[in-house]
């Protein structure tokens, strides 16, 4: 039987990491597709790898055409006020490239969007799948270009492109090679350099969950339709306290008042940027916080076979990793480094 010839772009990024192996363990023939100077030593042992910015249609025409089926992952992830210009390049243009040349080719996409393309219901009402997607009704600009990207999508698959979306709400476990938002606050608070918390609760989904969902998806093919791939509510406090327990630490003590934190947070991103790390939180941020995240993965489960881990296993995984990975001990205490294997 002739396998399935897969394109993945975006390979090396969090989720497409972990996605190559998922997709080559399933017995697909995969290819990464990725920017001239990503790191590709851990990709290349289970796909082959091209290379072309998304941003680049004759690029895409050359190295991305004749698959079965492209995985579009690739986008930028900013919950930061900066790059405004550049984010809709990649996360609208780039869209926009992959499917007209999926279009074209007749090659199936799937295409990963973001929960945060989903307006935002009031406090206590769920939010399932939807079919209309508006940048206007939803905040943030990283939101208002995966609604717009996903917009796109849709609106295609009535003019012949054959494409389904995933939804994943936010993404943690282990295998980042690159610190996210919730990695480098773990880095931090291992390392003493969070001492405080604040209210708040977010839906967060396991990584590798995320993948064997997307890989659900090409086994259970029906073109425009989208599936949340969303994990479990999470409270700060509880995140913390998880994180504390895999690292055998002391739970933080102090909370902030929500209004301090808001009040400072424009400031913190100027901090952030000049150290040249990921912010803990950005004013969208705290926002989300306090937003709404009851997803449901109802439609999921039942049609894709779709069944997220338990958070404590996640958050366990993810703090053993990046102490082994992104964080050396110095007599008693832990410092942050760059990756190491």
């Amino acid at each position: 039987m002739k396998k399935e010839k897969i394109v993945v772009t975006g390979a090396t990024g969090y989720v497409g990491t972990v996605l190559v192996k998922t997709l080559y363990d399933a017995g697909y023939e995969v290819t990464s597709l990725v920017l001239p100077d990503e790191d590709i030593e851990f990709i290349s042992q289970y796909s082959k790898v091209r290379y072309a910015d998304v941003r680049d249609a004759d690029a895409l025409e050359r190295e991305a055409s004749g698959f079965d089926a492209v995985i579009h992952l690739a986008g930028i992830v900013n919950i930061s006020t900066r790059n405004h210009a550049l984010m809709r390049q990649v996360n609208v243009e780039g869209t926009r490239n992959v499917a007209e040349l999926c279009r074209r080719q007749n090659m199936r996409m799937i295409y990963c969007s973001s929960v945060h393309a989903i307006p935002c219901l009031p406090k206590d009402e769920t939010m399932s799948e939807i079919t209309a997607f508006d940048p206007d009704k939803v905040k943030g600009v990283y939101g208002k270009t995966k609604a717009e990207a996903t917009k796109l999508v849709l609106e295609m698959t009535k003019q012949g492109l054959d494409a389904m979306v995933a939804f994943p709400s936010g993404v943690i476990g282990p295998y980042e090679r690159t610190l996210s938002n919730i990695g480098q606050m773990i880095s931090d608070f291992l390392c003493g350099g969070l001492t405080s918390y604040i209210d708040g609760k977010y839906n967060f989904v396991d990584v590798r969950d995320v993948a064997k969902g997307i890989c659900a998806m090409l086994g259970h093919w029906s073109s425009g339709e989208g599936y949340i791939l969303s994990g479990h509510e999470v409270s700060v406090k509880r995140m913390i306290s998880e994180i504390a327990k895999a690292g055998k630490k002391k739970m933080l003590r102090s909370k902030l008042p929500y209004w301090f934190v808001m009040g400072t947070s424009y400031l913190a991103e100027v901090y952030y940027f000049l150290l040249r790390k990921k912010p803990l939180f950005t004013h969208y941020s705290l926002q989300t916080l306090r937003s709404n995240c009851r997803f449901s993965n109802k439609k999921a489960r039942e049609k894709i076979g779709f069944a997220p881990r338990p958070l404590q296993e996640s958050l366990s995984d993810m703090t053993h990793w990046i102490m082994e990975h992104f964080i050396v001990k110095k007599g008693k205490k832990y410092k942050p480094c760059l990756y190491r294997d």
